[in-house]
């Protein structure tokens, strides 16, 4: 009984097929010694978004550590692609990586590291110069982008940011829309 196409629990399923055929090709398991050509090989690149959040947040459960970390390290290595191709334009590559952003899935979106990340790049760009528009209309990206406010307006880094007043209310509005704070990670 296979999951419906489309759906989160089918991109688990496909990632893991496309990680167990990767493993086989080139003849290994990873572990925490396999190193980023062999992830390659394995065929994290060929991933789409969709395959890639599913295996970031362990849907399922069926992904080990060594393999949750190999998604982040490929979403990592696309935001670093878009940076290198505008060495000498942040703010364009900030612009990109917001675009990279919201080309993700709604089961990407609706997690709260996603707005997190959308807030800071979103911060960034508007920081660097950037004149667009290009707020999300999403509560909690709007409640993030305050925190960035008061990290700053305190002289503050981004250590800080977790600390502030409007990240603690954009993680209890998140919070109470996904059923509580057992869905939040607070380490990270």
């Amino acid at each position: 009984d296979s999951p419906a196409p489309g759906t989160l629990a089918s991109a688990a399923a496909n990632a893991r097929a496309k990680i167990d055929a990767g493993y086989a090709k080139i003849g290994v398991t990873g572990t925490t010694r396999t190193t980023a050509d062999e992830w390659d090989a394995i065929g994290f690149p060929d991933f789409d978004r969709q395959m890639l959040y599913a295996v970031m947040s362990n849907e399922g459960g069926i992904f080990t550590d060594v393999e949750v970390n190999a998604a982040k390290n490929e979403v990592a290595n696309r935001i670093s692609d878009i940076v290198n191709a505008n060495p000498q334009n942040p703010t364009r590559a900030y612009r990109e990586i917001i675009d990279f952003y919201d080309s993700a899935s709604a089961d990407e979106k609706a997690s709260f590291e996603w707005a997190v990340s959308r807030a800071s790049y979103q911060k960034s760009y508007v920081l660097s110069g950037g004149t667009e528009s290009v707020g999300t209309g999403n509560p909690i990206v709007d409640k993030l982008m305050e925190a960035w406010d008061q990290v700053i307006s305190r002289g503050g880094n981004s250590n800080d940011f977790p600390n502030m007043p409007a990240y603690r209310d954009a993680l209890m509005w998140w919070s109470d829309a996904n059923g509580g704070a057992r869905h939040v990670d607070l380490r990270a």
